[in-house]
């Protein structure tokens, strides 16, 4: 084989390769990229997986000579590829070898080549009854719930966000949670009503990490969900992912109906103020103290042997007075993917869940539990 391809769409497709293509694998080409040259559609394929997730995208290429497909390790590929100096790359597999150069061979590696018959086969998926999205729609789906995933490997269907279509609201909607708190976001999709899948399925951290990966460079893309598979096409790529087995915790149980307090503060000058009070915060979960008043919260570190913090902030605030603890880093993570500039924080006690929303942030809560001190 040998080709030509530009610089920028081989370092954006690696980038992708590189993120599926299993990093501590026992099998050495679970490491590699599989390449693949079709000459008739002037182009070089590029596939990766970990057995659990996959991904084949292709890019445009002025392909001189076909050849067999072969692999090579992924991460040095990708390495290699975004330091290149030039704005366009040779390719020429040479015996057992795949050589990257300039037109000029000022630059020039070769990396080592085994046979694609050692890369495993992939599954193959039927573009129908699919899911077409926006993609900025279901990256925000993500974006504002993954945090929220648990990294306890022993909760393992909280390792991951659920994905259920509403379809009588016409929305699709994302759950995740660690168990200590919860994120969750509707979305309007059109044409939900009409897909063939009505139970949800939980995509885990890395897939949808490496989803957010894709989504860069797309407007739409196609959803589905096909024997325990998230599928996602995209204008030039195939991606997938095993879901996770099991049932999602019934999430709706846990979200309280009635609230005893309301407190609504300015979201940037709570952040800040949550920030200034952790400064002196030594244990590892960063509890802070909230002391709401009818007109302000006063915020309280721990007193420790380094010292204690403590920040006054005007807020608006119904109900009884009440100290009440959370996790500072629990409640950063909520206020900074929110875009209201004023959050409410709605109460019940100090062993009750407290929700967070704002008007800016539409069909999105945040479920904190408490700390108890």
């Amino acid at each position: 084989m040998k080709a030509r391809v530009n610089l920028s769409p081989l370092e954006k497709i690696l980038k992708k390769i590189e993120g599926v293509a299993d990093k501590k694998a026992t099998m050495a080409v679970l490491s590699m990229v599989l390449i693949e040259s079709l000459p008739s559609e002037e182009a070089l394929y590029f596939t990766a997986t970990d057995l659990e997730l996959g991904y084949k995208g292709k890019i445009r290429a002025h392909i001189e000579v076909e050849g067999h497909s072969f692999c090579v390790p992924a991460r040095k590929f990708y390495e290699i590829v975004k330091t290149f100096p030039e704005e366009e790359v040779l390719l020429e597999r040479v015996e057992n070898r795949l050589v990257i150069k300039d037109e000029n061979e000022r630059v020039l590696y070769n990396l080592a080549v085994i046979d694609s018959e050692e890369f495993p086969s992939l599954p193959e998926f039927v573009e129908e009854n699919t899911l077409e999205i926006p993609a900025k729609v279901l990256e925000e789906l993500i974006d504002k719930t993954i945090f929220c995933t648990s990294k306890d490997e022993s909760r393992f269907v909280l390792g991951g966000i659920y994905f259920e279509p509403l379809k009588e609201e016409g929305k699709l909607r994302a759950v995740a949670s660690d168990g200590h708190r919860l994120a969750k976001l509707d979305r309007e999709v059109i044409g939900i009503d009409q897909i063939n899948f009505s139970e949800g399925f939980i995509l885990g951290r890395k897939a949808a990490n490496q989803v957010l990966d894709i989504l860069e460079d797309e407007l739409v893309v196609k959803l589905g969900y096909i024997n325990n598979y998230a599928v996602l096409w995209t204008s030039n790529a195939l991606f997938f992912a095993r879901t996770l087995e099991g049932s999602y915790p019934d999430y709706r149980s846990v979200i309280p109906k009635t609230f005893e307090r309301f407190l609504r503060v300015d979201r940037k000058l709570f952040i800040d103020a949550i920030k200034r009070a952790s400064i002196l915060i030594t244990e590892k979960f960063k509890p802070i103290t909230l002391e709401l008043r009818p007109e302000e919260v006063i915020i309280t570190s721990p007193e420790t042997e380094v010292g204690k913090a403590q920040i006054k902030l005007s807020a608006e605030f119904e109900g009884e007075s009440l100290t009440i603890s959370y996790n500072a880093e629990y409640l950063l993570d909520a206020l900074q993917n929110m875009q209201s500039e004023e959050v409410e924080l709605k109460i019940g006690g100090e062993r009750t869940p407290t929700l967070i929303t704002g008007y800016r942030d539409e069909d999105f809560l945040y479920l904190l539990m408490p700390m108890v001190l």
